[in-house]
């Protein structure tokens, strides 16, 4: 007792060693703490039925919260008075707001994509030209891994104020293929040899039927819009197969793919 006595005499300004040494052994206690809560609530957040947007935004939100609230127990130890602690962080705070406007934005724009939910983790998307895989939704960005392997980091406030395309929201995604061929083969002949390709190509969903019709009259070839639906996961994969099933197709059954060409007759006379 005489030793922390005799630290209580010993003061480091207005504060003393005793108090430093208590709210020393007090921060880390509320470091302890601070990580055993953190997981207890990861765990709750892993069990939970939540987008994992959602649950990244949430820990990294309670783990802001625990480091202010360790801040403002430790600062009350020490014997800072909170009524002055609190003005000086809200006079901080309005200056700090003018001069990280953007990081702001980003904040409440995060909010605003987890409660609109546009997207989610893992799904396919195009955010104002640029197409990758969500990764996660953060407090201040939204990640995507590009089909290279990169890892973008888009602001949020870019993203609620962009385009956003998802092409993995439904279970069936549309293929639209434009062919050409030859004005010398009967309409009857390409559309037997596409629905022939359809027929080859494995993850293509036939309800709502295939669509095969003339889209343009062209100068060297008749052009063919295909409409034909696929599995989602599998829309890429898919639509490369049925490109080379119509190739396969149309050389099979005799259909010629024109090129562009021109043809010259001459009057001999």
């Amino acid at each position: 007792m005489e030793f922390f006595e005799k630290l209580e005499e010993i003061h480091l300004g207005s504060i003393s060693l005793g108090t430093v040494l208590s709210a020393a052994v007090l921060l880390i206690v509320c470091v302890i703490v601070r990580r055993i809560a953190l997981r207890l609530f990861t765990r709750a957040l892993d069990r939970s039925k939540l987008d994992g947007s959602i649950k990244g935004f949430l820990k990294a939100a309670v783990n802001v919260f625990l480091w202010i609230l360790l801040v403002l127990i430790v600062a009350d130890k020490l014997g800072i008075p909170m009524t002055s602690l609190v003005a000086i962080v809200s006079v901080a705070s309005l200056a700090l707001s003018l001069s990280v406007q953007n990081i702001l934005s980003n904040l409440f724009s995060g909010m605003t994509i987890l409660g609109t939910h546009p997207f989610t983790d893992g799904d396919w998307v195009d955010i104002g030209g640029t197409a990758g895989t969500v990764q996660s939704v953060g407090l201040f960005y939204t990640i995507l891994k590009m089909p290279d392997g990169r890892m973008v980091h888009i602001p949020n406030s870019k993203v609620a104020e962009s385009k956003v395309e998802n092409f993995t929201a439904f279970p069936t995604r549309r293929v639209d293929i434009d062919v050409s061929a030859s004005y010398d083969d009967s309409t009857k002949a390409v559309h037997g040899a596409i629905r022939k390709a359809i027929g080859m190509t494995e993850g293509l969903v036939l309800d709502p039927e295939p669509i095969i019709a003339v889209k343009e009259y062209g100068d060297s070839a008749i052009t063919y819009m295909v409409l034909v639906w696929a599995e989602t996961p599998k829309w890429f994969a898919t639509k490369c197969a049925l490109m080379e099933n119509i190739r396969a197709a149309f050389a099979e059954d005799g259909v010629r793919m024109t090129y562009p060409h021109l043809n010259v007759h001459l009057d001999r006379q």
